[in-house]
């Protein structure tokens, strides 16, 4: 497949006007322009992102708050946080079209607008309607779903967008940094949402979170972007053999053909792409079987290691500063090739053995360690892959496969907790079972594609957006 290097920023991370040529080794061009990690592009896109992130985590645990407060119903909070994933799950695949058709630096600025206005709208319902709780109910939900649906598209854009405004030296760095403003954003709206919430209520808390979503917009409109052909997708671009135009001209005279064979084209470079079917399969068995130790973590914390609840925000917590820590130490070391794979199968098995190990009798401080550790485990585990995926892909193929990843991984998860939620019941909530039956499945999901597929370790060892090893 033919790649198409950006004029701006090369897939070699060359910068300037002889970006192409030096890609092709034809130029080399003395310095690249954008050396640095912290340039003003990847600056205005993670700060946007840090803000609004803040504002979706607060307004979230204010939703659950408030649904719990006005009905005391776990099945209605149930179907809000499905109501904020499914969108993604559903239409993942088809929002990477878009996300390659059009604009990425203007579909992220303009969903971010767009949920802004839509919050902005639940706002006013929620401060002149509030005596009116099914409103409230109602305006809640409508907010999760369209900022869900709005997040399907920017998501796949923004990491799509990243290679186009970091060398490719400091990928890893801008993927780290880019994970790490979201758990940041955790840290800050777990600490504050709360109390915010008792204090302002629900629609100020509301408000916030729009004034979050319009910032972060504004801000994104500034951020520059190579351009990109925009519009080319498999049926602009096929051989029609003898029929010269004929194929460009069927697909303009019929979009939904085109757009299914656009659609299609991403999976077929999953599918054909030597080792990364394998890989997308095996990470989303591996948050398929960690669900279960999610599931049952306040049940270990109380009833197996038999502590206070406050536990287990601790528990939760070192997890977070564990992943950030995780964050950190690739973007400061960096792996390539085989060293990468290393990384990556080590950290993965890891995670498998603290998961086993933390049966075992310990006191309260030495579990928040191994949570910790298995959270550096997981920080380091998540950046390499985002970094493979977008090394291994043309930048005009970057939103599909990204969001085909996003929808597998985003559903295996779910989809774990909820199966994992009745297993834990029908075991007679046995917690050694349900962290045993996890470590020993994640291991299989390693060892499984290392020996069902010859291209696993190869794409594993990616080294560069050549695609060598």
């Amino acid at each position: 497949m033919k790649r198409h290097a950006p004029s701006e920023v090369s897939v070699v991370a060359l910068t300037g006007t002889n970006g192409q040529a030096a890609a092709s080794g034809a130029i080399a061009p003395a310095k690249p322009v954008r050396e640095r990690l912290w340039n003003r592009n990847f600056m205005l896109l993670w700060q946007g992102q840090l803000i609004s992130s803040v504002g979706k985590q607060a307004f979230a645990l204010t939703c659950m708050l408030a649904i719990k407060d006005l009905t005391g119903s776990g099945s209605i909070m149930g179907l809000l946080m499905s109501a904020a994933i499914l969108p993604s799950v559903v239409l993942g695949p088809v929002a990477g079209v878009f996300v390659d058709r059009l604009d990425r630096r203007r579909l992220i600025a303009y969903t971010d607008i767009a949920g802004g206005l839509f919050v902005l709208i639940a706002f006013a319902a929620l401060f002149f309607l509030d005596a009116y709780p099914s409103i409230v109910i109602a305006a809640l939900f409508a907010v999760t779903v369209a900022t869900g649906l709005l997040d399907t598209f920017s998501q796949p854009a923004i990491g799509a967008s990243i290679p186009d405004l970091v060398p490719e030296s400091r990928l890893e760095a801008a993927n780290g940094m880019n994970m790490g403003g979201v758990q940041i954003a955790v840290f800050v709206a777990q600490g504050a949402a709360g109390l915010l919430y008792r204090i302002l209520g629900t629609a100020v808390m509301t408000l916030v979170n729009a004034v979050t979503y319009l910032y972060a917009g504004i801000v994104e409109l500034f951020i520059r972007m190579p351009v990109r052909p925009a519009g080319r997708g498999a049926a602009d671009t096929e051989d029609t053999g003898d029929t010269g135009d004929t194929g460009a001209a069927t697909a303009r005279a019929h979009p939904w053909k085109r757009f299914l064979a656009e659609l299609g084209e991403g999976l077929r470079f999953v599918v054909a792409r030597d080792g990364m079917l394998a890989t997308l399969l095996s990470f989303a068995c591996i948050n398929f079987f960690a669900a279960p130790v999610l599931v049952t973590l306040p049940f270990y914390t109380t009833e197996y290691l038999g502590l206070g609840s406050q536990w287990y925000g601790y528990m939760m917590a070192a997890f977070g500063v564990g992943a950030m820590t995780g964050y950190v130490l690739v973007a400061s070391i960096p792996t390539r090739g085989k060293a990468r794979a290393a990384s990556l199968l080590g950290c993965l098995a890891l995670e498998a053995v603290l998961i086993a190990a933390a049966l075992s009798p310990m006191p309260a401080w030495l579990a928040v360690g191994v949570l910790f550790a298995v959270g550096v485990a997981n920080g380091v585990v998540n950046v390499n892959v985002a970094t493979l995926f977008q090394l291994a892909t043309p930048r005009e193929l970057l939103g599909r496969v990204n969001a085909l990843s996003n929808t597998v991984s985003g559903a295996a998860m779910p989809l774990g907790m909820a199966l994992a939620g009745i297993a834990f019941d029908l075991s007679g909530q046995n917690v050694p079972l349900m962290f045993g039956a996890s470590s020993v499945a994640m291991l299989a999901s390693i060892v499984a594609p290392m020996i069902a597929s010859r291209g696993f370790l190869r794409f594993l060892s990616t080294d560069a957006a050549r695609g060598a090893a």
